[in-house]
């Protein structure tokens, strides 16, 4: 090989290794897109859970109406038949037949009471459906950011390969011309190898991501996605401090409103319980008919007497304890949610900083390590074990900043899902 061919095969290099800098740079970049927004609108659309909840939540909504109806009214009959002579058959024809229309009344509040224990449990099944749908939002961020991290692992790791293959050529270049080594054509190779293994795997990571996300659309596996998805911008931690995500997943995390509504529905109860100590009435109109004929009428008042007062005074005590077991249950809830975003903040502030270093010095320096290295190999400078190190060296630090970015994504995903709504 001439000197002249050898520097071109430099140059091609060096310009190589720079088109894998921009590239990654161009790939580190954070776009605004719609593609998880569609997605996730279609996942909470066609998902039977969502269906189900949604149903339930209308079941529970109707059954306000009832809880606070009167029962039905009670139709009654009685007929009078005397003896018929000294006989004891009764006689064919009645001697005076009652008819009685009964209603109870419940008093004291109690209908509505009721209502409102059946608005409470509604409100805690429209929180359940809240929480279903959540979930599904949280499932489709993480299953897009596999995706995601598997496609730039993917188009990284085949950029790299390029590499390889090249310094393979370059390898076999001097070997035929009297400087290289023949042990450098089999690394180089046999790093080209592993390479070509791992972009399989990543390729089948890739193609389970995809299966996986389409399935929570309700969609065939096979259904294409974008071909170059981008990950969800992370807003600047600084316009979003910890204390006011808390206290944001302090009262709109699904769990937490699903049990204020709970403590509602008890509260409710207990006074129920405490209101069926008071006496209900039951109110009466009849008709009588002797012989044929109506010849008076009747009205009737009925009171229920409540003597037995243990029942109630344990109803009243259950009631009491459920309802102050389900204020605990908040507080534990509040204090894991508060716990879960913290952690979760910490987190994604840790792998922002991470991220900025890989991005900013660890894949830098790693080019231009490896460049170094080509150009000293290139001049019989440097031996081709030093050129393998700065490529695996740029590899692993591919490898990181996929890792890190995919983190990103799910600590994300986990905020908020734990605030209830999009950051």
């Amino acid at each position: 090989m001439t000197d002249t061919h050898r520097t071109r095969l430099a140059r091609a290099l060096l310009t190589m290794t720079a088109a894998l800098l921009i590239g990654s740079g161009a790939a580190a970049a954070v776009e605004p897109n719609t593609d998880i927004a569609r997605f996730i609108e279609t996942a909470r659309r066609m998902n039977p859970e969502v269906a189900a909840t949604a149903l339930e939540t209308d079941a529970a909504t109707v059954r306000i109406a009832s809880a606070g109806a009167l029962d039905d009214p009670k139709f009654k009959v009685e007929l009078e038949l005397p003896r018929s002579g000294p006989g004891y058959l009764p006689r064919y024809r009645a001697g005076q037949e009652l008819y009685q229309v009964r209603q109870m009344f419940p008093l004291w509040g109690k209908r509505d009471l009721k209502q409102e224990i059946a608005a409470a449990d509604s409100r805690k099944a429209a929180t359940a459906q809240a929480e279903v749908a959540n979930q599904i939002a949280y499932r489709v961020k993480v299953a897009y950011a596999e995706y995601h991290a598997a496609h730039l692992a993917a188009d990284e790791t085949r950029k790299l390969l390029g590499t390889v293959r090249r310094l393979s050529d370059l390898a076999r270049a001097r070997y035929a011309q009297g400087p290289g080594k023949q042990q450098d054509i089999t690394g180089a190779n046999a790093e080209a190898g592993a390479l070509t293994a791992e972009l399989a795997r990543m390729d089948a990571d890739r193609h389970r991501a995809q299966v996986r996300l389409n399935g929570l659309l309700a969609r065939s596996p096979e259904t294409p996605l974008p071909a170059k998805p981008l990950p969800r911008p992370v807003p600047p931690l600084e316009t979003l401090p910890a204390d006011a995500l808390v206290d944001r997943a302090r009262s709109d995390f699904p769990a937490v409103r699903a049990q204020l509504a709970q403590i509602d529905s008890a509260d409710g109860s207990r006074r129920l319980a405490e209101k069926n100590g008071y006496p209900d009435v039951e109110l009466g109109l009849g008709a009588i008919r002797r012989d044929g004929r109506f010849d008076g009428y009747q009205a009737m008042v009925e009171v229920n007497i409540p003597l037995y007062a243990d029942r109630r005074q344990a109803e009243q005590r259950e009631a009491a304890s459920m309802a102050g077991a389900a204020r605990a249950k908040l507080e534990q809830i509040r204090l894991d949610v508060a716990t879960d975003v913290h952690e979760a903040y910490a987190m994604l502030a840790a792998l922002k900083e991470r991220k900025r270093i890989v991005r900013e010095i660890t894949l830098p320096q790693a080019r231009i390590a490896l460049e170094a290295a080509t150009r000293g190999y290139e001049l019989s400078r440097e031996e081709f074990a030093n050129l393998l190190q700065a490529e695996q060296t740029l590899r692993r630090a591919l490898v990181e900043y996929v890792n890190v970015t995919f983190e990103e994504q799910v600590r994300l995903a986990e905020i908020e899902r734990l605030v209830g709504g999009e950051l």
